[in-house]
Order: structure tokens, then C-alpha cells, then sequence
């Protein structure tokens, strides 16, 4: 088998420890050497430092890299203004997280001239994925997401948007050191970098969420679409499609539903654990339902034929 050296970068809370250590493992698995470097907010570095005890595990605290109390007054002196100002409080952790990925990973590219992936802390790999070819990204996309107001932020930061494209929100996104350079000169071109990177990073996103949005979306900005996007346009390249079960999961998959999940083509499972929903509720401490599975399966895989064959006509079409 033909293994790699990885690199990936979570921010995560601790209660996707269980969900990381699996990951880690299964990474470990696939690949010769795989370096996570985990996020985390400075009052759980010593349980994440307990539970995941590896030489290729590295815990680093958010204040490092930026405090939550400094991000949100560089995001409210920029949205003072917007007639959602009151909205967008509540969902300010959220463009955190993402600010907190963004900022690791340029700083991480810069200073190392090595690649990295944004994996998402609550997913699980199921097999090989080919992130990198020569020194670049390969280019994945689901065609179960579409979230317009994301790609109205992007087109303020990039000035122009692929001329096909599907949705990068498939749990992870690569990031190599051409195209982080190709997004930093758009980021750039955007916002003069007069400021450390984690606060330049925090105000291009808020900076471009107000000029793109008059009204309020709660879901605004993505870091996988942006990088992904930027990735799109420098390579002018097309996406291949790529699926894992993430909506309507109640528990954690046993080893057969696994197998089943494999064996259909999917890459990969998310646990979203946190959302405030009658399936997410403590789905980590019980097992998957085989009647939802199944049903989850059936609909899910019907909608990933039909789709799938929509994508490569009009990838064909537009990419030729």
C-alpha cells in the first residue's frame, strides 16, 4: 500500500475525545506517519493531554492562537452597524472555530512548507482517501450541501467563483503551500495584512459577511468553501464526489454497519453529537439503530446514484 505523511489540524471540544481517538487510529492505519494537532479551549488541555497520550497527537490552547473575548471585539467593532448585530452573538463561537482552523493552518503552511487537512473532530475515516497529488490538493465535493449564502461571502473575498461547482462541506479540506499562497494573495487583496495572522483571518470573514449580507443568515461563512473554492479556481480543476453518513445517525455504528457503510462507498461517518436534536442526544453512548440505518441507507444512497450522475453531466458540460 502506498502510505503518506499527513498532517491535520481539529479544533475541538472534549467531548469528542472518544470520536479522536478512534479517527487517530484508523488514520494510523491508512498512512505511515499522521500528525493531528487539536485545538482546544485552555480549560481541557490536561484531559485532552490524558485521553489522547501520543507522540503524534499535539494539544495546543485556542488563547495561543487567538482568545474567543478578542476575536468577538474584532467581529462587533465590524458588525456595530449591521441591523443583525444582536442576532449574530450567539453564533460568533461558531466563525471562531473556523477562524481558529484558518489561522493554524496558514500559519502552519508558511512556517513548515508542508501540507495539512482541516479534518472535522467529530468524523471518523473508514478507508483511504487520496488528499494530495504532486503538490496539491485533490478536490472533493458532496452534492448533499448547497448553502447559497456561503458562496455570496466567498465571491466579496475572491472577486469570482469557480465556473461549476458542488459543495466542499465533506467533513474535511486540504490545504497545499500554492494554494495557500493563492488564497492569502486574495485574502490580501481583500483586507491589507496589518495585524497578526489569527486577527487579519477574523476580520476578513466578518469584514466580508457584512459587505455580502444586508440580512441575517445564521450560517454565513465557511472555511471549507472558501479553501475549497480558492483551491477550485487557482487549479481550475473539477471535484470528485465523495460521501459519508452524517444526518439522521442516533448512535455510534456497530462493526457490521460499518462494513455495510464500506461496502457501499461511503469514506466516512460524522457524530454530531452536540446538536440539539432527538437522534443526537447521547448517541455516542448507545448503538446505531438498524431501522434508521437502513433507512438512512436506502434514501441516502438512492440521492448520492441520482445526484452523482447529474454532477458528471454538468461537470462535462462546464469542465469539459
Amino acid at each position: 500500500m502506498n502510505k503518506e505523511n499527513l498532517n491535520i489540524c481539529q479544533v475541538s471540544l472534549s467531548g469528542n475525545i472518544p470520536i479522536i481517538l478512534e479517527n487517530y487510529k484508523n488514520f494510523c492505519k491508512f498512512y505511515n506517519t499522521t500528525k493531528f494537532y487539536i485545538i482546544c479551549p485552555r480549560s481541557e488541555i490536561k484531559l485532552f493531554k490524558e485521553k489522547l497520550n501520543f507522540k503524534n497527537i499535539f494539544i495546543i490552547s485556542e488563547e495561543k492562537i487567538l482568545s474567543f473575548n478578542k476575536f468577538q471585539q474584532i467581529s462587533n467593532k465590524l458588525l456595530i452597524k449591521k441591523k443583525y448585530f444582536n442576532k449574530i452573538q450567539d453564533r460568533l463561537k461558531w466563525y471562531y472555530q473556523q477562524a481558529l482552523k484558518i489561522s493554524f493552518i496558514f500559519d502552519f503552511v508558511k512556517d513548515t512548507n508542508e501540507e495539512i487537512i482541516i479534518w472535522d473532530a467529530d468524523t471518523i475515516l473508514l478507508k483511504k482517501i487520496n488528499f494530495f497529488k504532486k503538490d496539491l490538493s485533490i478536490s472533493y465535493g458532496t452534492t448533499s450541501e448547497f448553502h447559497k449564502a456561503y458562496y455570496d461571502t466567498n465571491r466579496i473575498i475572491l472577486k469570482k467563483l469557480p465556473k461549476y461547482y458542488i459543495s466542499c462541506l465533506a467533513q474535511f479540506i486540504s490545504l497545499s503551500l500554492k494554494e495557500y499562497k493563492s488564497l492569502e494573495k486574495s485574502m490580501i487583496k481583500f483586507s491589507k495584512k496589518k495585524y497578526p495572522t489569527s486577527e487579519w483571518i477574523s476580520k476578513v470573514m466578518i469584514k466580508a459577511i457584512c459587505k455580502a449580507h444586508n440580512e441575517y443568515n445564521g450560517s454565513m461563512f465557511s472555511e471549507y468553501e472558501l479553501i475549497g473554492q480558492s483551491n477550485l479556481i487557482y487549479k481550475k480543476s473539477s471535484q470528485k464526489l465523495i460521501s459519508g453518513l452524517r444526518e439522521f445517525l442516533d448512535g455510534r455504528l456497530t462493526n457490521m454497519q460499518k462494513k455495510i457503510t464500506l461496502l457501499l462507498g461511503y469514506s466516512y461517518i460524522a457524530y454530531e453529537h452536540t446538536h440539539q436534536n432527538k437522534y443526537s442526544k447521547n448517541m455516542l453512548k448507545r448503538d446505531q439503530s438498524w431501522f434508521l440505518f437502513i433507512k438512512l441507507l436506502i434514501r441516502k444512497t438512492s440521492n448520492k446514484f441520482f445526484r452523482g450522475i447529474k454532477h458528471k453531466i454538468l461537470n462535462i458540460i462546464y469542465n469539459g
